[in-house]
């Protein structure tokens, strides 16, 4: 089977990499652009630029992982660059946000809602594929520009003496492996794009959610401490101190004490990625 050839926008993001070097190993074509963090991985051809300046982007299928969170004007970039991208007219893989699901409005998960919708009626061949806190190892190497949430939480189980959370830490959250998360998209791409598993969204986690307190529970018994006491700080001081945090949006800080659960039933069924367990897949942040 001649598998097609795939641009990846975003490849040199965490995520992006991680995508670019296991499609690669699989056999696939990879084109990924990058802007500020030169991507150099085996088998993987990399394209200098940003979307806009890209007309052509001389693959099979557009995979988009190319996003802006934390800018102050995220929702228009983030708008302009999905409209690039459906100009190419490609058959489109859509990473979104599992903030499309929660309650509490806020502008971003408002915009990607938005963004959903344009994908689900350009008429094009699409996957939408949204990530629930996607972690996993390091690539050697590799620095994107925004430093993976989790590396920064295995630091400070390494470092602190207490683990700063917001809120009481008892909201949940579903992480899933990047491997299983882009495992679960090359599997679909390897689908005939007129069948039943094209042309849906589908949420991307673990098997189970864990509150904070677990999670951390968990990073703490990798780094071999008997307890991990935690520095809670009010969800209210968080939003205040992002106001003077440089690229830090006080809205979306208004979420991090949300739950954030998925059903990753549908995608494990139309994709046969079964995802591993946190307690397994977080052994890889140590590596």
């Amino acid at each position: 089977m001649t598998r097609p050839t795939l641009f990846v926008t975003g490849a040199s993001s965490f995520v992006g990499a991680h995508f670019c070097r296991l499609a690669a190993a699989e056999g696939f074509k990879v084109r990924g652009l990058w802007r500020n963090t030169r991507l150099a991985l085996p088998g993987v051809e990399a394209v200098q630029g940003d979307v806009a300046s890209i007309d052509d982007p001389r693959a099979d299928v557009v995979i988009h992982l190319a996003a802006k969170v934390m800018a102050d004007d995220a929702q228009e970039q983030n708008r302009r660059m999905l409209d690039r991208v459906l100009g190419w007219r490609r058959p489109l893989v859509y990473a979104s946000s599992t903030m499309v699901h929660w309650p509490l409005e806020v502008a971003y998960a408002a915009s990607r809602r938005e963004d959903e919708a344009r994908v689900a009626a350009s008429g094009l061949d699409y996957v939408i594929i949204r990530p629930c806190a996607p972690y996993g190892p390091a690539l050697a190497g590799h620095q994107p520009a925004h430093k993976e949430s989790f590396h920064t939480l295995v630091d400070w189980v390494r470092r602190l003496p207490a683990i700063p959370v917001v809120g009481n830490a008892r909201y949940r959250r579903q992480p899933v492996h990047v491997d299983d998360f882009n495992g679960a998209i090359l599997a679909l791409l390897d689908q005939d794009r007129a069948g039943p598993n094209w042309r849906r969204a589908y949420d991307a986690g673990g098997p189970d959610p864990l509150t904070m307190r677990e999670l951390i529970r968990i990073l703490g018994g990798n780094a071999g401490r008997l307890w991990t006491p935690l520095l809670r700080i009010p969800t209210s001081a968080a939003w205040l101190a992002a106001h003077a945090v440089p690229n830090m949006r006080p809205d979306l800080v208004r979420t991090f004490a949300m739950d954030d659960a998925v059903d990753p039933g549908p995608l494990q069924a139309a994709s046969g990625i079964v995802p591993r367990t946190f307690e397994i897949g977080s052994l890889d942040l140590w590596r």
